[in-house]
């Protein structure tokens, strides 16, 4: 339908959508993601990920919760994020 993310690399989301492939996964690990997880990673295809992938964001970061963020860092090992994580990071930019 137009859009830029080779459709190789997607999977149906639901009748409307399209989701990265491996992002359904019992433990979900996007295709355009590069790098180790936990320690530095970043998406390939930023500019051009799909509507899902910006509707998803990391928890906290706007003071809400995220049980999809929390889900795929526990499958990964890695502990949920914190409201004082987003505060940490601030603090420690400015």
């Amino acid at each position: 339908m137009g859009g830029v993310v080779p459709l190789a690399i997607t999977e149906k989301l639901d009748p409307h959508r399209l989701a990265m492939r491996g992002t359904q996964a019992y433990r979900p690990r996007c295709v355009a993601l590069e790098g180790i997880v936990g320690e530095t990673t970043r998406c390939s295809i930023y500019p051009h990920r799909p509507s899902v992938c910006h509707e998803l964001l990391p928890a906290w970061e706007f003071g809400e919760p995220s049980s999809q963020c929390d889900r795929a860092r526990i499958a990964h090992g890695l502990a949920p994020l914190t409201p004082a994580e987003w505060i940490e990071q601030e603090t420690a930019s400015a």
